[in-house]
């Protein structure tokens, strides 16, 4: 349809925002925003995840380089997760989870009237008890309805005499992110294998909203609400493949549906490579547009790929432990016009920035 499977694009330019930098030995889990002309890219970077030195870290694009990245949000418990957000109040928000554990973080949020260059005070996005348990976007940005923010949300439980669970979930709220309702996707949990479906994207469709969702299951799942997220359908599998790693999806020109994601199926498998694919029927049925990442084409000469396939995952509710060699994961995207921007981890030792034009990535010209 344009790029055969496998091959990385021409069109496609590629740079690292940060990498191999003495502040992290890994770095993860990068969002991307345009804000007042200019590319915002967010990340956590320390020893490796859930140790106490992970710090949120943010790089501008200015003037066609990136600067020098730093740091927005720090403390004596591992930070994870940053998703920058256009908020309905026309300022930009930075959430951010805070804890040692995954089943037990916390939301905090920022808010910059300038653009990202001065930030407010951290605070809690929910405070007391009703902020447990990860309240707030997870992973993707939230999703501005008139009317009503829909902030993608899971949890995920890990304990040792209980088997592991994982709930997707959509945080409502109706007074500009003020105060927020959890609103459960349902999942039939007899149909799965393993703990479930966590960190949802959402996309907004002419008829309502789609989720599309991280899974244990090989495959990623889907979700629809009608109502302005009141509520979702029971999730469903879909045939596009997941590996038990982020991704992100948004809508695009021509009522087409996109999708980044690594192509492989099964639960903690390979993550590479990185592909854009994208659905003409609300992501029932798919097709692969772009090659982001091959694991054999460099970056930058200087920084080689090492291996194409990713090192093994040990997961637990700290974090999980890799080398990184081999992983290109957790993409984020935004649309600037007709050019689609994307960042991505590059085998924890950095974040990639990934720019291309639709009209050559998907082989039309777009209204």
């Amino acid at each position: 349809m344009s790029t055969p499977p496998g091959r990385v694009p021409d069109f496609l330019r590629r740079e690292f925002v940060a990498v191999d930098h003495p502040a992290w030995r890994q770095a993860h889990a990068s969002s991307v925003l345009m804000a007042d002309g200019a590319a915002l890219v967010a990340w956590f970077g320390g020893t490796r995840e859930g140790t106490p030195d992970n710090r949120i870290f943010l790089a501008r694009r200015d003037a066609g380089a990136w600067s020098t990245p730093e740091v927005i949000a720090e403390g004596d418990v591992a930070h994870w997760n940053p998703v920058l957000a256009a908020g309905p109040d026309g300022q930009t928000w930075l959430f951010f989870k805070r804890g040692s554990r995954i089943s037990t973080w916390r939301t905090w949020v920022r808010r910059s009237d300038d653009g990202g260059r001065t930030w407010s005070e951290p605070a809690e996005l929910i405070p007391g008890p009703d902020g447990a348990a990860g309240r707030g976007p997870v992973k993707n940005p939230p999703l501005w309805l008139p009317g009503t923010w829909l902030a993608p949300a899971s949890t995920e439980t890990s304990g040792t005499e209980e088997p592991a669970r994982w709930e997707p979930f959509v945080d409502r709220s109706s007074d500009s992110g003020r105060t927020w309702t959890p609103v459960p996707i349902p999942v039939d949990r007899t149909a799965l294998h393993g703990p479930g479906l966590i960190q949802p994207a959402l996309v907004a469709r002419p008829w309502g909203v789609l989720a599309l969702m991280r899974s244990t299951e090989g495959v990623v799942y889907r979700s629809e609400s009608t109502d302005g997220g009141r509520t979702w359908s029971q999730a469903a599998p879909t045939s596009l493949p997941n590996n038990n790693s982020g991704l992100t999806a948004l809508s695009l020109p021509d009522g087409l549906v996109a999708c980044v994601h690594n192509p492989v199926s099964g639960d903690w498998a390979p993550r590479c490579p990185l592909v854009l694919s994208v659905s003409e029927d609300d992501g029932h049925t798919w097709w692969t547009a772009v090659v982001l990442e091959d694991g054999r084409t460099p970056v930058h000469p200087d920084r080689p790929p090492r291996l194409p396939m990713s090192d093994p995952f040990d997961a637990a509710d700290d974090g999980v432990r890799t080398t990184g060699v081999g992983e290109y994961s957790y993409p984020a995207a935004v649309l600037d016009g007709h050019d689609l921007h994307i960042t991505y981890t590059w085998q924890r030792r950095g974040i990639v920035a990934a720019s291309l034009p639709l009209e050559k990535a998907l082989g039309r010209n777009l209204a």
